[in-house]
């Protein structure tokens, strides 16, 4: 059992609060809440189960709820960190002329002013791996605190916001109705009954499943795989072949009349272009991507909370098919980045999400300090100019999505964009599911990745899961279209999300230990020394110099480079808090600007300035008034310290 004595204070007291704190600890190894990856948790398993853990591990958990979806459903975030520290700056600086008859402010929790980490998934309602990373992170959480060193470290100093559900309504109905849904839900009557969005597509066959209708069409994008039948490959528009065309759609028919089949589902806004930063473009926004920048209450409600939350410095939003990382700009060119929030991002962040999921690391990244060797080696091989510049190309695990080789941005209203510029966040993307590496043993045949995935991947499923996923095709006449055939992947399954059970576990695990070992390079700010020294005494004061000593003895910095200047960002801060009526300033404000204090870890190529500050003011106070010192950081702590007057 690990014993955090800097929390308490000596004497008796203080030994209590240890014993209950060791105490809570124990129980709450006791309360463990059982979750297994044998299947996916959909919107109603997630509820429950944040709720259990919400209500098993009250002194490190809170389960917020931050919006709700456009049907109604909760959008919500499991808090943690030890809720019995942090040191809110509101509780030493008390207002001057509270009004009585309302709250003036509410307080700020102490979650609010430890550095931050988010994680959220399901932005798209069909790619919930990212949900169950969600959950698998939340339980290493909660049961290696007070076992685990590191972890219990990370909780008591830290805080974790983990939202596993962004979409509700896509994820309800992509796992608990089998509609796949990436958008979130319009509410709207597609089949004239009066009734809003409970129309999904029809199971024409009665199986209780809905899979996918094909039929013969010479018109069809569709051709079958030579290998294996069961594979359908879309073909491009306008390809010559002469094999036999197919067309396939999701097991469905029109039953509104309107001429369209399975369109329940994929109304709505793709979430992930409806944010603020980048959301225009000039000839007009792109589809999907709203009427205005959060006008989605799943994009407002994340918005808000980043607005209310500014401690927080790292940032991961799940998604799901590929299995590499994007991360920021995608509607901005590199060059645009900040080179040391760029160094940051791919010497420091992107070196070792590479080496942990197995790639190749840059040679640029393993010598930052030749990269004008490798730039000029790059100006003979490459027509990326940006690259160039830059000194690499990126591998393929780890990239942007801005379009480097024409020059042109890739999207609209991303939710990593937003966080990284707005807000001043190491913001991420990352698709979970690599289909080429997270099938272990098999092998993939063919030039085309597509088929040679769906190829082992039904072989995988028949080994290991009875062939259940896929359902082999079989006739059926369509009352609209005619002969035809139904069968293939389960709407949960197939190529979009991992497949539950060992492929899941290694997807969570993976990820689970790349985001604990960010949360390890958070800043940390401290006071090595609160001192003061008696200048000179006059009758019923003293004249005292006081001097404070901060230090961030985290590795990354309070904040990114150009973080302390973006709106509802500012720089780190020192008080000297004393009370008002028997303290006067002679030299120095009540609180002194300090700038941006560095962190311990080197940045390659990079000029770093100073992690320390030292801060004096000369006061005068009347009796034995106490003084401390608040040192507060926005993404780096807030912490206390007595003064110790000689």
């Amino acid at each position: 059992m690990i014993m955090k004595q800097n929390y308490f204070r000596c004497g008796r007291r203080g030994l209590i609060l240890l014993a209950i704190s060791v105490m809570g600890a124990f129980t709450l190894q006791a309360q463990k809440v059982p979750i297994n990856f044998n299947r996916f948790h959909g919107y109603t398993g997630t509820q429950a189960y944040l709720k259990k853990v919400a209500k098993a591990y009250p002194n490190i958990t809170k389960l917020v709820t931050i919006g709700e979806s456009t049907m109604g459903r909760k959008i919500q975030v499991l808090i943690i960190s030890n809720r019995n520290t942090g040191t809110p700056l509101d509780r030493y600086v008390e207002l001057r002329h509270p009004r009585g008859e309302v709250n003036n402010v509410p307080p700020m929790q102490t979650d609010q002013v430890k550095p931050g980490l988010w994680i959220c998934a399901s932005t798209h309602g069909n790619e919930f791996t990212g949900t169950e990373v969600c959950l698998y992170d939340i339980d290493k959480l909660v049961t290696g605190y007070g076992s685990d060193q590191e972890i219990t470290d990370l909780i008591d100093h830290d805080v974790f916001y983990i939202c596993p559900i962004v979409n509700p309504d896509g994820v309800f109905n992509s796992v608990e109705r089998d509609i796949p849904q990436r958008y979130n839900s319009m509410k709207k009557d597609d089949d004239g009954d009066g009734k809003i969005n409970e129309d999904g597509p029809d199971d024409l066959n009665g199986d209780g499943h809905i899979t996918y209708f094909r039929y013969k069409n010479p018109k069809g994008n569709y051709i079958q795989d030579e290998v294996d039948p069961r594979i359908m490959i879309r073909i491009r528009k306008g390809t010559k072949t002469d094999r036999q065309r197919w067309s396939m759609i999701r097991e469905d028919f029109d039953n509104d009349g309107d001429g369209k089949r399975g369109e329940d589902g994929e109304q709505g806004i793709d979430l992930n272009r409806n944010f603020p930063e980048g959301w225009f473009d000039d000839a007009g926004y792109q589809g999907g991507s709203g009427d205005y920048p959060t006008s989605a209450p799943e994009t407002r409600a994340l918005a808000e909370f980043f607005t209310n939350h500014h401690n927080i410095l790292m940032a991961e939003f799940y998604h799901t098919s590929g299995g590499f990382t994007f991360r920021p700009m995608g509607s901005l060119s590199d060059n645009l980045m900040n080179p040391k929030d760029r160094a940051v991002y791919d010497f420091i962040l992107g070196k070792k999400y590479v080496e942990m999921m197995g790639g190749d690391v840059p040679q640029a990244w393993l010598h930052p300090d030749s990269l004008d060797v490798y730039r000029k080696a790059l100006e003979k091989s490459s027509k990326n100019s940006i690259a160039i510049k830059r000194g690499y190309e990126f591998p393929r695990l780890w990239r942007v999505s801005y379009d480097e080789i024409n020059d042109k941005r890739y999207g609209f209203g991303l939710q990593a964009d937003w966080a990284f510029k707005e807000f001043g966040t190491y913001a991420l993307t990352t698709e979970l599911w690599n289909y080429r590496k997270d099938l272990p043993g098999y092998t993939f045949e063919g030039k085309d990745a597509y088929t040679r995935f769906q190829r082992a991947a039904i072989r995988y499923q028949k080994d290991h899961y009875g062939g259940k996923y896929f359902l082999d095709w079989k006739p059926f006449k369509h009352p609209e279209l005619g002969e035809g055939e139904i069968g293939g992947w389960l709407p949960q399954y197939g190529s979009n999300n991992a497949f539950p059970g060992e492929p899941l576990l290694k997807v969570c695990d993976t990820h689970w230990q790349y985001e604990k070992w960010r949360a390890s390079l958070l800043p940390r700010i401290e006071v090595t020394q609160a001192s003061g020294r008696v200048l000179e005494k006059a009758g019923p004061y003293r004249v005292i110099e006081v001097t404070a000593k901060v230090e961030n003895k985290g590795k990354l910095a309070t904040q990114l480079a150009r973080g302390a200047s973006l709106p509802g960002n500012r720089q780190d801060v020192v008080w000297l808090i004393g009370n008002r009526d028997k303290v006067t300033f002679l030299q120095g404000r009540a609180f002194q600007k300090i700038g941006t204090l560095e962190g311990t870890m080197k940045i390659p190529n990079q000029r770093t300035g100073k992690n320390k500050a030292e801060v004096k003011w000369i006061v005068k106070v009347k009796g034995n008034a106490p003084l401390k010192i608040v040192a507060t950081s926005q993404k780096g702590g807030t912490v206390v310290k007595d003064v110790e007057i000689k």
